[in-house]
């Protein structure tokens, strides 16, 4: 289904001004191996070309994808800086087309990741990519998470699990603590809108062994970027009760 694009005389390559990505690595004290930039330059046109194919993202300018998929991805890094030491364990719950793991892996590639999608076409798309840009120490499951949860492979085997924009806190965390090793972390990525959605989630932290170590301010190193970093620590072992069955934890959070 997917390919890599070739350039034509009458398509002629996007300018691709990569200033914006450098000042916003910089500010997240990220200095890229040497080859990242052009890694995550061809994930950009193997994302451009698949997308012309399927459906993956409305977001494809490049300053555009930059900012709030590329960098906005990274800023993980302020929440959880042991990245830099190449030694953790991530589950990227709802990966979609690759979000946040990709760039988390090639920026920092000595942790080893785990992308989960229930979409089987964007994990397609995800192996074609990670096959493309040589990528290694790479895993993607196609699943829903309260199914993959129950899998004594996946429950509580992660030292981060990461998850960006898909369900409100009270729910991810049934969806994302199940898979978190004690002692471990889970950021959830959110808008800068959360403090609702924190108060809610008091029975849910209780009940799954978690405990708001802080919430993080994106903006304060990219200022374009109004998000929350949403930092739990995982406290005690998730009851084997958790996550409930598929659906059950959007329809009823708890």
């Amino acid at each position: 289904m997917f390919s890599v694009p070739r350039q034509n005389a009458s398509n002629p390559p996007e300018n691709r001004d990569i200033g914006r990505f450098y000042s916003g690595l910089s500010s997240l004290k990220i200095i890229p191996q040497k080859t990242a930039i052009s890694k995550m330059m061809l994930f950009h046109d193997l994302l451009v070309d698949a997308n012309s194919k399927v459906n993956l993202t409305k977001v494809l300018d490049w300053p555009e994808v930059v900012l709030r998929h590329y960098l906005d991805s990274l800023s993980v890094v302020m929440a959880v800086p042991s990245l830099f030491d190449g030694r953790e364990s991530i589950l990227d719950i709802g990966s979609g087309f690759g979000m946040p793991g990709i760039p988390l892996k090639v920026m920092f590639p000595g942790n080893y990741l785990v992308m989960l999608d229930s979409v089987k076409k964007k994990i397609d798309f995800i192996d074609f990519a990670v096959n493309e840009m040589n990528l290694t120490n790479v895993d993607t499951i196609v699943g829903r998470a309260e199914d993959i949860a129950k899998n004594r492979k996946h429950r509580e085997k992660y030292s981060v699990v990461v998850s960006r924009a898909v369900a409100s806190l009270p729910v991810l965390l049934e969806l994302a603590l199940p898979f978190c090793s004690v002692g471990g972390t889970f950021i959830a990525m959110k808008s800068s809108r959360v403090q609702p959605e924190i108060d809610r989630s008091e029975t849910a932290l209780n009940l799954l062994g978690g405990q708001i170590d802080s919430v993080v301010n994106v903006g304060d190193k990219l200022p374009l970027l109004p998000g929350k970093l949403v930092v739990i620590r995982k406290i005690a072992e998730t009851p084997d009760i958790y996550p409930r069955k598929a659906g059950i934890p959007k329809k009823r959070p708890l």
